[in-house]
């Protein structure tokens, strides 16, 4: 994960499927700021890809890899 104008993101090869994350708090959309799911399905360039996520509420969204962050694997 590496910072984007100061707020963590994705990178390209840690986005796999079944990965949980969060859409970050930047979103353009302020109506998905913050919601999690899970990774689905990877479209594109393996350097900038598209992402099928299974939100929580049972929607499936499409995002960019950056514009998500991963959420932290329980311990």
């Amino acid at each position: 994960m590496v910072q984007y104008q100061g707020v963590p993101h994705m990178l390209p090869e840690e986005a796999q499927i079944g990965k949980r994350v969060r859409v970050r708090g930047d979103h353009r959309t302020m109506l998905l700021r913050g919601l999690t799911g899970t990774i689905e399905k990877r479209w594109g360039d393996p350097t900038y890809i598209a992402l099928d996520v299974q939100l929580e509420d049972g929607r499936t969204q499409l995002f960019w890899h950056h514009e998500l962050e991963e959420i932290a694997a329980r311990a």
